[in-house]
């Protein structure tokens, strides 16, 4: 039976059928939007399907007859050899047919005549019964001779289709690919505050600039960097700046470093506005551009602080506002990431004015210790790059999603449809969490409910996984029959958005299979719908698609958790799963608003939504932990490099990070939809989780 059933009780056996396959690394093994989002406890021994608002009781099965994958394309080699038999077959019957027509009409002429036979007579009779069956066989054979051309004709197109799938995606690496590559070209210039106190930060600069090519080059392996220095004092002393225009070698930035001395200064404040209008007349060129401002006092000018100051009007000639201003907009359409680089609190109150007063964006790290010097600028020159990934990545052609009913257009058409260029919907973000009174003023709508069936083990991961719609056996004790059954679950949602992704929608809303439970604890869901408009985009294929990525994610959290590869001190991995509900009144189809793919919220009290990586290769430096860095290469290691889950964000609570829309990135780029970017950017995510485990000692 084309199904597989389920009572809400059952719990899974503990040890599965099939091992991840072991794993070994530094000694460890292991067997085998901002939203609010949902929520399911990882143990081994939960049901499946804990996370449905449905009844303790409740008896369902996940019917999977009319979700068969896609057949492959024959072989056509052996299909039309068979052909040709057939219609030998059909040639040798007509010809048989034919002459016998001709003995037919022969034995009818004569019949006619009254001159035929006894014997004739007989014949002609036989002759009758036998064109009749010859008939039958040559209508036969002809059907069968239509069905093998039209699955011929299938076939073909289905292989022109999935050549013409396999380009459009292989396409939309190689621009990934360029906008990384273009991402990866960094200008960065440090600018130095030279005076007498400064002298150990000079040094380390020097010290720690090969250290910080050498690990943004690690998990950036396309690395091209040039590098600037501009050293400056105060206004009085000579040199008043000294200067290192961009170059590419580090020897020669190392030559000029070692030649500066730390020297002059005078009253409290520096000359930093003259330093910042030379830094804006370098020879800027690359798209992601870092300034790393070292100073422990601040700029001239008493609005930015309360020292004593020999020009408290600012530099003579010079605004460092405007000179900031033009800095920001050097970055154009790549990006200027600005930091500051804090040793004392005699700048606070200039970073402050810089960023309250006068909309500078100008981050503020921590490097009291020179030490700390390599972290800080290492994790600038990465978010710079991550920062120019996504500018760059917005630019240009709107989204894009590929044709879905491709054969039967191309069978009709002889040519298959174009790429689809997508719109955006009309919506609003409403951050209001809707009252019990909305709720109750709100519609509620019939849906269909589609779940993938239980990943059980590694094999699974290989080909789609099964998938069928949710069927309910009914509870009416007089009618209860192995053929009675409801299909259908109650869904509202909130009219409007509470949050945005770069791909999504995530709304408010409700599901249960009474009315009556719609308002109870335990059916509030989150619903989420592609933002876009355009044909095939809002199609069932493309939900089922991110409904399969959480199921997999989520079995290799799992599998994580209760492998030896996660060290005792780390914290365990939750990935949602996730439900796709499709309105059975098709009113909103053209909308783009008849089917969500559907969440638990996600637990509240812990840490706020945070995204900790990207399909890149690029994790937050704000953020970086060892748990998230090791589930990421697990699902790598564990599946031979099949597929890694990436794109990680969520929440951490207690003891368990809890993650919501990842990404899968597999070596088979024709699944997991448009952002699986294949085997190039798998080698970029795990080269990059990889240099951060060792980076910092965690493996």
């Amino acid at each position: 039976m084309p199904s597989v059933q389920h009572r809400r009780r059952l719990s899974l056996p503990k040890d599965f059928q099939g091992k991840l396959c072991d794993v070994n690394t530094s000694g460890h093994k292991h067997n085998s939007e901002q939203s609010t989002h949902n929520c399911a406890a990882s143990n081994n021994t939960q049901n499946e399907f804990e996370f449905l608002p449905i009844g303790e009781e409740e008896e369902f099965e996940i019917v999977t007859e009319g979700f068969e994958e896609e057949i492959h394309p024959l072989d056509t080699d052996e299909v039309e050899a068979d052909l040709e038999k057939k219609r030998a077959k059909t040639a040798f019957l007509a010809d048989e047919a034919e002459s016998n027509i001709i003995e037919l009409q022969r034995l009818l002429g004569k019949s006619n005549t009254g001159t035929a036979t006894r014997a004739e007579k007989d014949r002609l009779l036989s002759l009758n019964l036998k064109l009749s069956a010859l008939k039958s066989d040559i209508k036969k054979a002809k059907t069968i001779e239509k069905d093998i051309e039209l699955k011929l004709l299938r076939s073909t197109a289905m292989s022109k289709v999935a050549d013409i799938k396999l380009a459009m995606k292989e396409k939309d690496i190689r621009r990934a690919l360029h906008v990384v590559q273009y991402a990866e070209s960094v200008d960065i210039a440090f600018v130095v505050d030279c005076t007498g106190s400064m002298s150990s930060y000079i040094s380390s600069v020097k010290d720690s600039i090969k250290t910080i090519v050498d690990r943004v080059q690690a998990t950036n392996q396309g690395i091209n960097l040039r590098l600037a220095i501009v050293g400056y004092r105060d206004i009085k002393d000579t040199p008043r700046c000294e200067v290192l225009d961009f170059v590419t070698s580090i020897d020669s930035f190392k030559e000029f470093l070692a030649n500066l001395k730390a020297q002059g200064g005078g009253d409290t404040p520096e000359d930093l506005a003259n330093a910042i209008q030379v830094t804006n007349k370098l020879s800027w060129n690359h798209p992601s551009k870092v300034v790393f401002i070292i100073a422990d006092a601040p700029c001239h000018g008493k609005e930015f602080h309360s020292c004593d100051d020999d020009y408290p009007a600012g530099t003579p000639g010079i605004n460092i506002v405007s000179e900031l201003q033009i800095l920001q907009k050097l970055g154009g359409q790549s990006s200027m990431s600005i930091t500051f680089g804090r040793i004392t609190n005699y700048t606070d109150s200039m970073i402050n004015r810089f960023r309250s007063q006068h909309d500078i964006v100008i981050d503020q790290v921590g490097i009291e210790e020179a030490s700390k010097l390599t972290k800080t600028v290492t994790a600038s020159v990465r978010k710079s790059i991550f920062k120019t990934i996504t500018t760059k990545g917005k630019t240009g052609a709107t989204v894009a999603f590929e044709p879905i009913s491709s054969i039967d257009s191309l069978l009709k058409t002889g040519h298959a449809p174009s790429r689809t260029s997508a719109s955006l919907k009309d919506y609003t973000i409403s951050h209001k969490l809707p009252k019990l009174i909305d709720w109750k003023k709100q519609p509620y709508s019939k849906v269909k409910v589609y779940r993938n069936v239980q990943v059980h083990d590694l094999a699974d991961l290989q080909n789609p996984l099964k998938m069928g719609m949710l069927r309910f056996l009914s509870k009416d004790p007089v009618h209860r029959t192995g053929r009675t059954f409801e299909s259908t679950m109650l869904m509202r949602r909130a009219p409007s958005p509470f949050a945005e992704g770069e791909v999504r929608l995530a709304y408010h809303g409700q599901l249960a299979k009474e009315e009556r439970d719609l308002l109870k604890d335990g059916h509030s869901m989150v619903m989420k719908s592609f933002k876009h408009l355009g044909k095939g985009v809002n199609d069932r294929d493309q939900y089922l698609k991110q409904m399969e990525v959480s199921a997999i994610a989520h079995f290799l959290a799992k599998e994580y958790n209760k492998s030896s590869f996660k060290p005792p001190h780390c914290l365990g991995i939750n990935v949602l799963p996730v439900i796709v509900v499709e309105e059975v009144d098709e009113k909103n189809e053209s909308s783009g608003n008849r089917r969500f793919c559907t969440e638990n919220l996600l637990p509240t009290g812990g840490s706020e939504f945070t995204k900790y990586s990207n399909n890149t290769g690029y994790w937050d430096a704000d953020s970086l932990n060892e748990t998230l860095l090791r589930f990421t290469k697990y699902t790598h290691d564990a599946t031979h490099g099949y597929i890694i889950v990436t794109d990680l964000q969520g929440v951490c609570k207690g003891n368990t990070y809890h993650l919501t829309d990842p990404v899968i990135l597999c070596k088979d780029i024709l699944r997991f939809g448009n952002t699986n970017l294949g085997n190039a950017f798998i080698k970029k995510c795990i080269d990059s989780t990889q240099a951060h485990l060792n980076e910092n000692g965690w493996m």
